[in-house]
């Protein structure tokens, strides 16, 4: 072959090696940071996590509302103690003391030094 050919052969040889590294980065590139990539598929099962976390969160406050609905219902004892905490109300002939919860002591201002004449 003439020097020619060989410059051919060479020159499509390192068309070739550069095509194959062009196209094995695009593929490395792509699985790293593509819509479905690593660094996506980490977010995910982060999102996931948190999402299982509230959903446990929520259905335990659903149990006590369940839980607090029920005895509403058919507690009334339950709706007793509401009734007199929240809404102040008694039992007829019941006296309620109203008790004011002290404040807090405050110290008397200092006196302001005066100008002698």
């Amino acid at each position: 072959m003439s020097a020619t050919g060989y410059e051919s052969a060479d020159l499509r040889r390192k068309a070739l090696v550069l095509l194959f590294w062009f196209i094995a980065l695009s593929l490395l590139f792509n699985s790293l940071f593509g819509d479905m990539g690593l660094i996506q598929g980490f977010r995910q099962r982060r999102q996931m996590s948190r999402a299982r976390a509230e959903v446990s969160v929520l259905r335990a406050e659903n149990e006590h509302l369940i839980t607090e609905i029920e005895a509403l219902r058919h507690d009334p004892y339950r709706i007793e103690a509401i009734a007199r905490e929240e809404f102040g109300l008694s039992r007829p002939g019941e006296i309620v003391f109203l008790f004011q919860e002290p404040r807090p002591a405050t110290t008397p201002p200092a006196p302001r030094a005066s100008a002698v004449p």
